[in-house]
């Protein structure tokens, strides 16, 4: 356990990847749908946070997806609607029409 906590520890510090990335999440749950779809046309792309420990990489348009991948729409919660469109997350193209997807 000790050693886990170090791990994070080192994780968590100012400069790293991680480190500079949680202030940065988009709260969904908490903000109203339009003001999360807001967010990321302004940005681009965010990490949204749709639940208290789940989370969706999120962009705005097929740009902001590595040039093998597409595309999809992608609803999650928010604080006015259950259910809202939020924006897009980026999908294999191979996969597409592939049962279990």
């Amino acid at each position: 356990m000790l050693k886990l906590a170090r791990i994070l520890g080192l994780l968590l510090l100012p400069g790293t990847a991680l480190a500079r990335d949680l202030p940065n999440r988009v709260p969904a749950p908490a903000l109203r749908c339009g003001q999360v779809l807001a967010l990321l046309n302004q940005r681009g792309e965010a990490i949204v946070d749709t639940g208290p420990f789940t989370y969706e990489r999120l962009v705005r348009d097929i740009g902001f997806c590595p040039i093998e991948q597409t595309t999809e729409p992608f609803f999650g919660p928010s604080a006015d609607a259950g259910r809202c469109f939020l924006g897009y997350r980026c999908k294999d193209r191979m996969s597409e029409g592939r049962r279990g997807d």
